[in-house]
């Protein structure tokens, strides 16, 4: 959160300006106080900021191949991307689906593979195939194996740099062409040391049970979207599926 930028520099402002005089116990003391709460969140930030600047795009070695509308004929996004199924239910919702993400579904030619949520089933999460086609008259079906010529595979959440983040690596691959590998990406998540102290005895947290202040992940995943579908808009509310990390 953008509030977290301040926070490192009030803090080293505080020392600083200790500093300037003769260090003392007591001020020492101080110091070690103001920073306790948060001194992951700062840990946090620096990790952040590295990838933001050093790691800011993906990897591209090849691009899909496209139709003469620019689109790809099927892609496979199950485990990666999820939205509810009530998008399918009626048809207005279903053209507001196919029309939304900033041209993302567009540029699919027959059907998109993704995981689907419903909250009143027992089973929430579920492997669905949409037809974006308008030939197949049916909206969607649930499926047990993607077959979309053109997948994004996730690996398993690696911990890094002493447990503080988990990354996850993002391949896209063309299945057609023994599973190239067309570009790759990354996604960082935080894992807040202090959360539990800052949540549970500080109290920092909203009405609504949100944390107060958070450390932000990094991610390179939506940029390779835009990219492999030739897309200039950013993919706004294109969610990452986010199972398998660690505090969830």
């Amino acid at each position: 959160m953008s509030g977290l930028i301040i926070l490192p520099i009030l803090i080293a402002y505080i020392v600083f300006a200790m500093f300037m005089y003769k260090l003392t116990a007591s001020k020492i003391v101080l110091i070690v106080i103001l920073v306790f709460p948060v001194w992951d969140l700062i840990v946090l930030k620096g990790i952040q900021t590295y990838y933001q600047v050093f790691e800011r795009e993906p990897i591209i070695y090849a691009m899909p191949e496209f139709d003469k509308d620019g689109k790809i004929e099927s892609l496979g996004v199950v485990n990666i991307i999820y939205t509810t199924i009530d998008y399918f239910k009626t048809q207005k919702d279903f053209e507001d689906f196919k029309t939304s993400k900033k041209g993302i579904y567009s540029r699919i030619k027959e059907f998109v593979e993704l995981t689907t949520r419903n909250y009143k089933a027992k089973k929430k999460l579920r492997s669905t195939r949409v037809y974006l086609s308008d030939k197949v008259h049916k909206k969607y079906e649930f499926i047990d194996e993607q077959k979309a010529r053109y997948q994004i595979i996730a690996s398993e959440p690696e911990i890094h740099f002493f447990g503080f983040y988990q990354k996850r690596y993002y391949k896209f691959i063309d299945t057609e062409q023994d599973n190239i590998v067309l570009a790759k990406a990354y996604a960082i998540n935080p894992i807040e040391k202090m959360r539990f102290f800052r949540r549970n005895v500080l109290w920092w947290q909203t009405g609504n049970g949100m944390d107060m202040v958070n450390a932000g992940g990094a991610e390179t995943v939506k940029k390779m979207y835009e990219k492999v579908l030739n897309i200039n808009a950013p993919t706004y509310g294109f969610s990452i599926y986010s199972k398998g990390w660690e505090n969830e």
